[in-house]
């Protein structure tokens, strides 16, 4: 297994970047990537939405499933591609008056011989868009908290 932290303090109370994070239309903004049938479930365990994305030319097609959720504290979404399958978990601590969220990813690629090389190549390629996922997480919820 290999496994993707990084964490980034907002200036916004838990709670307002909490709600924020359990709508996946919130997390899931960033470059390249398209949701659809997106279904929002009270409480958050069952939110889902199939993703569109690409990849050296390659049209991908997954779901990403919210299967566990700690109210203002952790929420955890499985996503299914193919080739892919990561597991995304975002925790959300206090820090001052703000809030310390933190993303781990996890790969676990079964194969033998190629499985660590693949999840150490699947580990580099998704930095930049965990990075994405926060600092838009961050603008959004820092503008709520100014309102």
């Amino acid at each position: 297994m290999a496994t993707l932290t990084q964490s980034i303090v907002i200036d916004a109370p838990v709670k307002t970047v909490f709600d924020l994070a359990l709508d996946i239309g919130n997390v899931w903004k960033v470059k390249d990537v398209a949701l659809v049938d997106i279904n929002l479930e009270p409480g958050g365990v069952g939110t889902s939405a199939s993703i569109w994305s690409h990849f050296l030319g390659f049209h991908l097609a997954g779901k990403a499933v919210y299967t566990e959720v700690v109210p203002e504290q952790k929420i955890v979404i499985e996503v299914h591609f193919f080739a892919e399958n990561p597991t995304w978990t975002f925790t959300f601590e206090p820090e001052g008056s703000g809030t310390k969220l933190t993303l781990t990813g996890e790969w676990h690629v079964g194969a033998p011989l190629v499985g660590k090389p693949l999840e150490t190549m699947m580990v580099k390629e998704h930095e930049p868009f965990a990075d994405e996922i926060l600092h838009n997480l961050q603008k959004q919820a820092e503008s709520l908290a100014t309102v």
